[in-house]
């Protein structure tokens, strides 16, 4: 916890930060009771939240004012190493508001990473090119060819993959490209010239960054086709996920919209998303900005044409979970159940709106069947909803 005192100030500041220690002897804690450390005719008590979002949206001001290099500079000079050592220290200048201010850090520009090739493999060449054939056919769908084609392969190689012996599987590479998309996508809904509310792109991000949109834009542009694992069960999940698409053909919203409708209600199942999908479309990703010499630009023009149509179609109707629907709905009202487990080894959960019904659905995870439940209730009470009749 923070404070501001404005009776220390100087000419130039505003306030002065103080800490406050709860282990001093004058701030102890009784059980159950709490006291306060500061003056309040003089001092102001601020949440250390309040304190992050202000350097977070610092941070941002560096970001959209300055450009990356900046923000990671000032991250620096909060005492964040983001930038390796190097001994040909670089002072950066960075311009903001109008004012010219040098922060010199002992930072230079990041490294170019190493070849990706596992050690002591007898030919790797030779390897690599039989584990790649036939990947310039994806590489002419994205528009984007590899100078290293060991990234290619890496992210594509489940773990499971036992053949592909020279590179690592796609793990490090899909956490890399996770917090790459994840930026991207802020960047362009921030910059978006509608200037989307703080709650709007909150939501937006939420509809666009997820495993099911991934795993669905990884199918319509055939990630599918070229991954590489040795899982029965796996294949089984994503074939019956593909199938799916292909028979809706067209791009789902959020994850709890993947369902097939059955004359029963009480056995409709949403479609399970393989989770190597979404995967491997951010190892992708990774692996394009390791390739590229780090370039988030050349990641932004191969994922932004397959991105756009879903940014388009969300940005003028914000998609919602039928769960978040159903408790704004009903918030007072609407419980889940706990998980049961059917005879098969599915999932049935069972949502209660106090005075007007329950709702189950089923599903291979509580996740699933929590939302096909909260589907079928949303239908319910909005069938019986009193019409509003129009003059």
């Amino acid at each position: 916890m923070c404070y501001l005192d404005p009776s220390k100030a100087g000419e130039e500041d505003d306030f002065v930060v103080g800490f406050w220690n709860p282990s001093e002897e004058n701030c102890g804690a009784e059980l159950g009771k709490q006291s306060i450390s500061y003056d309040l005719h003089t001092e102001q008590c601020i949440a250390d939240k309040s304190i992050a979002d202000c350097v977070e949206a610092l941070l941002g001001c560096y970001l959209t004012s300055c450009g990356e290099r900046a923000a990671q500079m000032f991250l620096c000079s909060l005492g964040l190493k983001v930038l390796p050592m190097d001994k040909g220290a670089l002072t950066g200048p960075v311009v903001l508001s109008g004012q010219t201010n040098t922060l010199d850090l002992n930072y230079g520009w990041l490294k170019i990473p190493p070849r990706s090739v596992l050690d002591h493999h007898p030919d790797p060449e030779g390897t690599l090119t039989h584990l790649i054939s036939g990947f310039e056919n994806f590489e002419r769908k994205i528009n984007y060819t590899f100078q290293n084609k060991t990234y290619l392969l890496q992210a594509f190689t489940h773990a499971s993959y036992h053949y592909n012996t020279i590179t690592d599987c796609y793990q490090r590479l899909e956490f890399l490209g996770d917090a790459i998309l994840d930026y991207l996508i802020t960047k362009h809904l921030y910059e978006d010239p509608r200037q989307h509310s703080p709650g709007v792109l909150t939501d937006l991000r939420s509809a666009l960054v997820n495993n099911t949109i991934f795993a669905s834009l990884a199918v319509k542009y055939d990630y599918h086709k070229y991954f590489k694992a040795i899982s029965p069960e796996l294949f089984h999940v994503i074939d019956d996920f593909v199938q799916f698409q292909l028979e809706k053909n067209e791009m789902q919203g959020m994850d709890s919209e993947l369902r097939r409708s059955e004359e029963d209600e009480e056995k409709e199942e949403d479609i399970e998303v393989p989770k190597a999908m979404g995967d491997i479309f951010e190892s992708l990703a990774g692996a394009i900005y390791m390739d590229s010499r780090m370039s988030l630009e050349t990641v932004w023009q191969v994922y932004y044409p397959m991105m756009r149509p879903l940014i388009e179609k969300f940005s003028a109707n914000v998609p919602r979970s039928p769960v978040r629907e159903l408790l704004e709905m009903e918030p007072e009202t609407a419980k889940f159940s706990p998980a049961e487990r059917t005879y098969d080894g599915k999932v049935r959960v069972t949502v209660e709106v106090v005075g007007k019904g329950k709702f189950k659905g089923v599903g291979r995870s509580y996740r699933i069947a929590k939302s096909a439940a909260a589907r079928r209730a949303l239908r319910s009470l909005k069938a019986n909803q009193p019409q509003v009749q129009k003059n």
